[in-house]
C-alpha cells in the first residue's frame, strides 16, 4: 500500500487550502478519501475514485487547483 498526501487549494491564492487528501493505492484499487470543514465548521469527510475526481467535484463550488504533496 502507499499513500500520497494532496491538498486541493483556491485557484485564485494557493495559500487557502479547501481540503485536503490521500491518495491510497493498494494492489487491487485506488482510493481516495478528502478531509474538509464547511463554512459552519462542520467536519466532513469524502471517498472518491482519484485526486482528479475529487477535484472535479468540488470545484463546482469554487475554482481550485490540485498540489501534491511530495
Amino acid at each position: 500500500m502507499t499513500a500520497i498526501p494532496f491538498a486541493l487549494v483556491s485557484a485564485e491564492d494557493s495559500s487557502k487550502i479547501f481540503a485536503y487528501g490521500l491518495d491510497i493505492s493498494l494492489a487491487s484499487r485506488r482510493d481516495v478519501i478528502t478531509f474538509r470543514r464547511d463554512r459552519g465548521g462542520q467536519t466532513m469527510f469524502g471517498v472518491h475514485s482519484s485526486a482528479e475526481s475529487a477535484l472535479q467535484r468540488f470545484s463546482h463550488i469554487t475554482p481550485l487547483d490540485l498540489v501534491w504533496e511530495t
